[in-house]
């Protein structure tokens, strides 16, 4: 273990010496987020001595919590458990978890001691170092804080091996900004030099480099520990970053990604200004994309850019103030005008926000997504946002031919939301790509609910063929892998299920099945307002789609890997993981075996009678899934495979990067 300073520590495996510095505390609350909990909680009790004084607590992990309504319960269990002023808080986590464990330190009895025992390379590099720590404001990021030094830091860099390579460059955007804080070229030049040893998270290269980054960060802390001058260069980047923060609601995007961005926007003004060159400039841009980090910023309207901008807390006297550089790396507060601010906007225009929204036949689906269009072509940068509604549209399609009134409103509920999402990014319509699927295109009165849904949301739908469909799907999937080896990619909807095979090459052929777990469902087990899976009506649903998938006859004279997406198939991970909120990162890419379906067929037909709930099973799609559940077992047992991966890349995505033809 190497001592920075006397209250910093860092090196390996260095956890042990926690016990030297929580002796002379009455009560310890361990405070950390569920994901580092599941992760570490065991190791911190193994690693601690006095355990009897010891105490857990958790919150949910993501920026979008680090405000009161979180923190709040923690006060309540810290007086419950009569936690004093010679108490201590350990702040177990990445830089969300540093500054609520930070502020509830500096709050609670008007201040008791704090650990920061960082987890991620953020948070190790940037927010346990230096003493300011707060929540988020509903209007602003960081806004209700205090400064408040930590009693010790312990930084180990053996946390940094487990981190998702997306939390990792997070933290290498706050990296590579200290670079242009000092005007001493030897970290550059060791960051450089080191790059794939730090992308192989070599622990001599990880220590060199966080150790580096500490004392930059240390350096302007200790001449300015409140931020009355010269710390504030520290915010470089940081304008634009929260401006982008807040209009991405604090999803879809890091705080260290969010900063790369920034800190290029900053450059970009100083360039504007004559105060840096093209060369320079284009330097920054190149230390960011060794490490395959999007530092590009995104278009935002003039409108909505500014409004953010004036938000921001370095602000005073109605300027908005950000961090500029000279060739020389001399920084100096600047104030921003609305032209500068507009020009760079202009220049990345081609980087903004796309929506897509399925009208499928049990749910409606909005994908919110950056992207980069070049030339023609659309590049998927990143997905912000996400939501869903079950709508049942399709109900009773199959035996009226026609969508019913109260289906039609519970769409026209769930479409509204999602247009006043899409308002509040700022999303038009010719942005917004908006496909109504089998329910709709099976109904004899889709063009009294298309145009209802024009007149009272503006939306325009395009009733897509099962073709079309198959296409977008496979667009959307195809994007996730490199590989030229074949695919096919399946999608269990609520009235047909899309067969699409193919590479990167392209559709090799694709077929549209009238199977969905709406349908089969609908066909096979409601009675009487009731689902029957009676032994009997199971059989007759496989007997039946055993001759539907007769169809799929000639994909058996190809090799491929079998992709599945949408609802049935990631509800089946979610199951399996026993999620408690849905985690899109954590399902993309999951690989299922067949027994894993059977065991969820199992798990579904015990409790869903009982009325019981499934952990990682949204209610809304109980009288759905086991139907869905049986094509899924039924598609693996005709192709003969014993597993299939998952893909959050579908026909949303596909939507966004082409439409609906080759």
């Amino acid at each position: 273990m190497k001592k920075i300073s006397n209250d910093i520590y860092i090196g390996s495996e260095i956890l042990n010496f926690l016990n030297e510095f929580t002796i002379n505390f009455d009560k310890i609350l361990i405070f950390s987020n569920e994901t580092i909990a599941d992760l570490y909680f065991d190791k911190i009790k193994k690693t601690l001595v006095e355990k009897d004084k010891i105490f857990y607590f958790t919150v949910k992990d993501g920026e979008k919590y680090k405000n009161i309504e979180t923190i709040l319960p923690v006060y309540d269990f810290m007086l419950e458990h009569n936690f004093s002023r010679k108490s201590l808080i350990i702040s177990l986590g990445g830089g969300v978890v540093c500054d609520m464990g930070g502020y509830i330190a500096a709050s609670y009895m008007r201040g008791i001691e704090f650990i920061q025992v960082p987890t991620s390379l953020l948070a190790q590099v940037d927010a346990s170092v230096g003493g300011k720590v707060a929540i988020n404001h509903p209007r602003c990021k960081n806004m209700i804080g205090a400064f408040k030094q930590a009693y010790k830091v312990i930084i180990d860099v053996e946390f940094l091996k487990t981190l998702p390579l997306k939390e990792f460059k997070s933290g290498m955007g706050e990296v590579l900004k200290h670079l242009f804080l000092i005007k001493d070229k030897s970290y550059t030049d060791f960051i450089i030099k080191n790059v794939e040893k730090i992308k192989n998270y070599e622990s001599e290269a990880l220590l060199n480099m966080v150790e580096q980054s500490v004392l930059i960060k240390k350096g302007y802390v200790d001449i300015d520990p409140l931020e009355k001058a010269e710390r504030a260069f520290l915010n470089l980047g940081h304008t634009y970053a929260h401006a982008l923060e807040s209009f991405y609601n604090y999803e879809g995007i890091s705080h260290g990604e969010a900063v790369s961005k920034g800190l290029i926007f900053d450059l970009e003004i100083s360039y504007i200004r004559g105060n840096i060159d093209i060369v320079f400039l284009e330097k920054a841009k190149n230390l960011f994309k060794i490490f395959n980090i999007d530092a590009e910023p995104i278009y935002i309207p003039e409108n909505k850019i500014i409004k953010l901008m004036n938000k921001d807390k370095k602000n005073s006297f109605n300027k908005i103030i950000t961090i500029g550089i000279s060739q020389d790396k001399s920084l100096s507060k600047i104030e921003l005008t609305r032209d500068e601010i507009l020009k760079v906007m202009d220049k990345y225009k081609n980087n903004y926000l796309k929506a897509s929204i399925d009208i499928g036949t049990n749910s409606c689906r909005l994908l919110v997504a950056e992207i980069k269009k070049d030339n023609e072509r659309i590049i998927l940068k990143r997905i912000v946002h996400r939501d869903l509604e079950i709508v049942k549209l399709g109900e009773d399609v199959n035996k009226n031919k026609y969508l019913k009134d109260s289906a039609i409103e519970r769409t026209l509920k769930a479409l509204k939301k999602f247009k006043e999402t899409l308002d509040e990014f700022s999303i038009s319509n010719k942005d917004t790509v908006c496909f109504a699927t089998s329910a709709t295109r099976d109904s004899s009165n889709r063009n009294y609910f298309i145009e209802k849904v024009f007149k009272e949301t503006a939306l325009e739908i395009n009733c897509i063929t099962g073709k079309q469909e198959a296409y977008i799907n496979f667009k959307g999937v195809s994007s996730a892998f490199e590989s030229n080896r074949n695919i096919l990619v399946f999608d269990i909807g609520g009235g047909s299920t899309e067969f699409t095979l193919g590479n990167k090459q392209g559709i090799e052929k694709s077929i549209s099945l009238d199977i969905g777990s709406v349908r089969i469902s609908e066909k096979f087990f409601s009675k009487n307002g009731y689902n029957d899976y009676s032994i009997e009506n199971i059989a007759r649903a496989n007997e039946w789609l055993s001759l539907e998938l007769k169809k799929l006859s000639t994909f058996l004279d190809y090799d491929f890997d079998l992709i599945g997406v949408a609802g049935t198939v990631s509800t089946q991970v979610s199951v399996k993981k026993e999620m408690e909120e849905y985690d899109s990162d954590k399902i993309h890419l999951s690989y299922l075996t067949k027994s894993d379906i059977e065991q969820n067929i199992k798990l579904f037909l015990k409790n869903i009678p009982l009325n019981l709930d499934i952990k990682g099973l949204d209610s809304k799609r109980r009288d759905v899934i086991i139907g869905g559940s049986i094509i899924l077992k039924t598609i693996l047992e005709y192709f003969n495979k014993d597993k299939f991966q998952v893909s959050e890349l579908d026909n949303l995505v596909g939507a966004i990067l082409g439409g609906f033809n080759d």
